[in-house]
C-alpha cells in the first residue's frame, strides 16, 4: 500500500497546492482546540464567554484558517488572552499588530 506522501506526489502541483492549504487549515483548528483544552475550558463554557452557540465553537475549530480575525480575536479574548498579528516582510523586516 502506497504512503500518503507518495500518493499526493504523483498529483499534479496545483492539487498538491490544495492538500497543503486545506492542510494546514485543518492544523490551525485543531491547535485552536488544543489551546481551549490546555487553558481548561470546554465548548460549553467558552461559548457562554462569547455570547454564541457551542455548535459555533465547533465550527470555528472545524473551520480553521477559514475563521474571521474578528472571530478569532473574540476566541481568544474569551480564553483570557490578546491577539497580535506578526507580519514577516520579504525584506526580512517585520511588524507586529496588537488586535
Amino acid at each position: 500500500m502506497p504512503k500518503l506522501e507518495e500518493l499526493i506526489a504523483q498529483r499534479s502541483h496545483e492539487s498538491q497546492k490544495k492538500i497543503e492549504v486545506k492542510v494546514a487549515g485543518i492544523i490551525f483548528g485543531v491547535q485552536l482546540r488544543h489551546l481551549r483544552e490546555e487553558l481548561g475550558h470546554s465548548q460549553v463554557q467558552l461559548a457562554e464567554k462569547m455570547g454564541v452557540s457551542p455548535s459555533a465553537i465547533a465550527a470555528m475549530e472545524a473551520r480553521g484558517d477559514e475563521i474571521k480575525l474578528s472571530s478569532l480575536k473574540k476566541y481568544v479574548e474569551a480564553l483570557g488572552g490578546k491577539l497580535s498579528l506578526n507580519v514577516e516582510l520579504p525584506t526580512g523586516d517585520g511588524r507586529t499588530f496588537l488586535l
